[in-house]
C-alpha cells in the first residue's frame, strides 16, 4: 500500500462544493487537518457548513452552521477517514468569503 501526502485548497461558496473529491477505487484518504479563514472584503461575520457525504449518499455534518468571525480561521485536527465513494463538501454564508486548505494521507 503506498502511502502520499496531499492538499486540495479553495474557496467555499454558497451551495455546497467539493473540499475533497470522491475517493477513487481501491484508496483511503485520511484528513490530517483542516483551516477555514473568513476572508470577507466587508468585515462580516460569516457562518460555514462542513460534511462528509458517504458513497451511499448519506451526509454527516463536521462542522454544522459554524459562524466564523471577520478575520479568523476555525482549525481542525481530527483525523476524518474518508473511503472509496466518500467525499468531503462545505458552503459558506456569502460568496467568496471562506477560503480552506485540507491536508491529506492518500493510502492505494
Amino acid at each position: 500500500m503506498a502511502d502520499t501526502l496531499h492538499s486540495a485548497t479553495g474557496v467555499l461558496a454558497t451551495s455546497t462544493g467539493d473540499v475533497i473529491d470522491a475517493v477513487p477505487s481501491s484508496t483511503t484518504e485520511t484528513s490530517i487537518g483542516i483551516l477555514i479563514a473568513n476572508v470577507s472584503g466587508s468585515s462580516a461575520d460569516v457562518t460555514v457548513d462542513l460534511s462528509v457525504v458517504k458513497s451511499g449518499g448519506t451526509l454527516r455534518h463536521v462542522l454544522n452552521n459554524v459562524s466564523l468571525p471577520f478575520g479568523t480561521t476555525i482549525q481542525i485536527d481530527t483525523k476524518i477517514v474518508l473511503e472509496t465513494g466518500d467525499k468531503m463538501q462545505g458552503l459558506c454564508s456569502a460568496a467568496s468569503s471562506a477560503e480552506y486548505a485540507v491536508s491529506f494521507l492518500r493510502q492505494t
